[in-house]
């Protein structure tokens, strides 16, 4: 499971634990990570980057291979579910599926356009320095995403792909959730919440996302689908 930005292993209210205890319930192995300067790990929030957390992600995908004896299903979160969607292109037999929650493409075009999350980059540009909810993040961050596509070479991972979108969700616009079950076409299932937001923090819709969430994944881990 690979949370979302400025957030831990956890999730947004522990969701994480949540669907890790369904899915333990189900008979499958979890693992959950803190990336660098988030939770309990290593490193700053400050040098925080996406092709950083790529590489992370994709050592934490290592882990889990050697450490397990399974086919590979991945979740992500918000910023998460991105650096997921971009981790299965990058790795496409590795993993046997792949769940969106509210992936955060949209983060390349906030930051072109001058903010994240509605606030200004203008202090960043200034001190060096942009405040996130009391965290400290560096320019790199914003360096790095002005260049990246969220949507490169997505088509490579040709396993099962569940997406979840709030169309309430006030960070990311339902439009690039529809990009995604677009790109997967076939592959794809995409799974609306009228009245979601993005951390769904309401207990109907976080119940649904949970129960719809687990039984994908133990449905395709008790037939042994690994493509």
């Amino acid at each position: 499971m690979n949370h979302g930005f400025g957030v831990t292993r956890t999730g947004v209210g522990r969701v994480f634990v949540d669907l890790a205890r369904g899915l333990t319930n189900s008979g499958c192995t979890v693992f959950a990570f803190d990336r660098l300067g988030h939770g309990e790990s290593d490193g700053r929030f400050l040098d925080v980057s996406v092709p950083d957390e790529l590489d992370q992600l994709s050592a934490m995908l290592d882990h889990v291979l050697a450490d397990g004896n399974g086919p590979v299903h991945l979740v992500g979160h918000s910023l998460g579910g991105m650096e997921s969607a971009c981790l299965a292109a990058r790795r496409p037999g590795d993993l046997a599926s792949l769940t969106l929650w509210a992936a955060a493409a949209v983060f390349v075009d906030d930051v072109r356009s001058g903010q994240i999350q509605g606030k200004s980059l203008a202090p960043l540009r200034d001190t060096g320095v942009f405040d996130f909810k009391g965290q400290a993040l560096g320019p790199r961050f914003v360096e790095t995403a002005e260049a990246f596509d969220p949507f490169a070479e997505l088509g490579a991972f040709t396993g099962k792909v569940f997406v979840h979108q709030g169309e309430a969700d006030e960070v990311v616009p339902f439009e690039y959730a529809q990009k995604y079950a677009d790109i997967w076409s076939e592959n794809a299932v995409l799974y609306r919440y009228p009245d979601a937001d993005h951390g769904w923090n309401r207990l109907p819709d976080r119940a649904l996302l949970l129960q719809r969430t687990q039984a994908d994944i133990a449905g395709l881990a008790d037939t042994g689908t690994e493509h």
